[in-house]
């Protein structure tokens, strides 16, 4: 899968601070001036390297989306092969605590959002986004060992990241083994375990 797009050095580390600050106190109250002094650098540095406040917001609502496909990439690093039922339930809660805090909270990310009035047009993009790296990689490999019972595998992705969002609006309190459950029959999902592959019967497929 794809590295992380995040941004580092100095832009990053400018990205961080507008961040940490429109989390604290709201974008419209946060200044450039603010923004530069907590990534200590000068103001001309931060219009040099964005242009504008807008361009950092823009950068910021970025750096919300990757954390969200850096979460896809994490979960994907820690799968145990054949463990369907395994990587599903750390898969929910990894979505889970992406957007909700161990109390069930959103996380501040969702409060600028909001302000922006961005919040539904982050969650088209962020689904977008997800589901392609799920239909490109985790998919594929899915596929190598079980019978793929659905078609139209990117939009059936796309429905379930945004029902799941929605759904844990509706019910915040939700069970994982309840979101597990509607993941599992929507996509189908074979959740038999299965055997490693011997070396030589993978390097055949």
């Amino acid at each position: 899968m794809r590295e992380s797009r995040r941004l580092t050095g100095t832009r990053g580390a400018i990205v961080a601070a507008a961040r940490q600050l429109f989390e604290r106190q709201g974008v419209a109250r946060t200044t450039v001036a603010a923004i530069a002094k907590a990534a200590n650098v000068t103001r001309e540095l931060v219009y040099y390297h964005f242009g504008s406040k807008q361009r950092v917001i823009c950068a910021v609502v970025d750096d919300y989306v990757e954390d969200l496909v850096e979460t896809v990439i994490v979960w994907n690093e820690s799968r145990a092969f054949g463990d369907t039922a395994g990587s599903l339930r750390k898969c929910i809660r990894l979505f889970r605590y992406a957007l909700y805090d161990a109390s069930g909270w959103p996380r501040p990310m969702i409060a600028v959002l909001e302000e922006l009035g961005i919040r539904d047009a982050f969650d088209v993009r962020a689904t977008r986004e997800t589901a392609e790296c799920l239909s490109s990689h985790i998919a594929a490999e899915y596929a190598a060992f079980h019978e793929v019972e659905i078609e139209l595998v990117f939009e059936m992705f796309c429905l379930v990241i945004f029902g799941m969002v929605g759904l844990v609006k509706v019910q915040p309190g939700i069970p994982d083994e309840a979101l597990m459950k509607v993941v599992e029959q929507t996509l189908r999902l074979d959740m038999v375990p299965l055997e490693a592959p011997s070396e030589a019967s993978a390097a055949s497929r």
